[in-house]
């Protein structure tokens, strides 16, 4: 044999374990023996050779071990390695759960201050835009929804005014005075005070024996009973009265129970009903009367009262308190066995008494706190002089429709 040939196995035999040539020579340096074995010029017996080969095997077998050993640790480096994807992968889950979960919540929070349409426009934007321009978006977002709420609720607040319009209907002095004195209730106080003593019925001041006949008697006695009678919301024309009262000063087809719109129109509160405990519904009922045969007067009234910022439905009230006190003390008996008419008769005082006390602020220009004075006055002419009030009354008020009904 060659030396060539020698060396040739020598690297044949080891490649067959190992494939690169840095392998060889680390696992030649860990089994003691070197690549540079002793040539056939060198090796002159069979021993050489022996130990050659032996060395060879040794080397063979050293290098399966190292395999063996590599594989151990690959195969246990895998096995750990398993476990950890596993473990990793278990966990990336859960957090991608615990994302998706506030993920969507996040979108439920947005879903509920925003319609579709603006919810889907914010998710194709969004990472888009700048937090100046974010900020703008939303406020528009939020400016068209409050837009569109108003528009909504103007709507429903139409159509509900509308409903009531037609379940509230204005009513007419006649009217309102017809259906009271044929209530229910009215008829039961009557038929009371008619068992009653005469002694009893004049403490109340509702009857007199003076008048020509029952049947003003008994007018006078509806009058004095609805003086007493408070306001009840049950009663549709306790509030249809009311309802008109303000409909026809402040020219408009709707108003609510409670508010401050009764200001306006001089009541001191939301509540006009607390106004009326001196007169009861008969404050109403010559409100109303008022405003039926005098509308463009009364206005008129109206105005001129506010602009001195005394209350005008008050001061009415006060009026009607004093015309009550005059019928009970029977000053008005001769006027009504004239005129054949309980009611006519306190109207037209009551709009005399009213026109006498303008007159007086028109002239005098007096202020608020003076107003106490005139009103002594006006109860004085109303209980001393009331046919000679009513007449000039109506002299007065043909002179101003003259002059300002066009």
């Amino acid at each position: 044999m060659s030396e060539n040939y020698i060396v040739d196995m020598k690297e044949f035999k080891i490649s067959k374990v190992v494939s690169t040539q840095l392998e060889v020579g680390e696992i030649c340096e860990w089994a003691h023996i070197s690549t540079d074995q002793p040539t056939l010029e060198n090796d002159s017996d069979i021993d050489n050779k022996q130990i050659f080969q032996l060395q060879c095997d040794q080397f063979v077998k050293a290098s399966q071990k190292l395999n063996d050993r590599f594989h151990r640790k690959e195969n246990k480096l895998i096995k750990l390695n398993g476990n950890l994807v596993n473990n990793l992968k278990g966990k990336a889950s859960i957090i991608a759960l615990q994302n998706n979960q506030n993920k969507n919540e996040q979108q439920r929070e947005e879903k509920q201050d925003y319609s579709d349409d603006e919810y889907n426009q914010a998710q194709i934007g969004k990472g888009e835009e700048s937090p100046d321009k974010k900020v703008f978006r939303l406020s528009e977002n939020n400016i068209h929804k409050n837009e569109k709420e108003f528009e909504n609720g103007k709507r429903n607040r139409i159509v509900e005014l509308q409903l009531k319009k037609i379940e509230i209907q204005q009513i007419s002095f006649i009217e309102t005075w017809d259906q009271l004195k044929r209530s229910q209730d009215i008829k039961e106080q009557i038929q009371f005070l008619e068992h009653k003593s005469s002694l009893f019925v004049k403490l109340i001041g509702c009857f007199s024996v003076h008048l020509k006949n029952t049947r003003l008697i008994n007018e006078k006695n509806q009058v004095c009973i609805m003086a007493e009678t408070s306001f009840n919301d049950n009663n549709d024309y306790h509030f249809r009265m009311l309802y008109t009262i303000y409909c026809q000063l402040m020219t408009t087809d709707y108003c609510l129970r409670y508010g401050y719109h009764w200001e306006m129109i001089g009541f001191q509160g939301t509540d006009p009903a607390t106004d009326l405990r001196n007169t009861g519904i008969l404050g109403l009922v010559q409100m109303l009367a008022f405003i039926s045969d005098y509308k463009l007067y009364v206005k008129s009234a109206l105005n001129t009262l506010s602009k001195m910022n005394i209350p005008f439905c008050i001061t009415l009230i006060n009026i009607t308190s004093f015309v009550l006190v005059s019928l009970r003390d029977n000053k008005l008996n001769y006027l009504i066995n004239q005129e054949d008419s309980v009611i006519s008769v306190i109207n037209k005082l009551y709009f005399a008494g009213f026109h006498l006390l303008i007159k007086a602020l028109k002239k005098e220009k007096m202020i608020f706190n003076k107003i106490g004075v005139l009103l002594t006055n006006v109860r004085k002419q109303i209980h001393e002089y009331p046919q000679k009030l009513i007449q000039q009354f109506q002299h007065d008020i043909q002179l101003f429709y003259k002059l300002n009904d066009k």
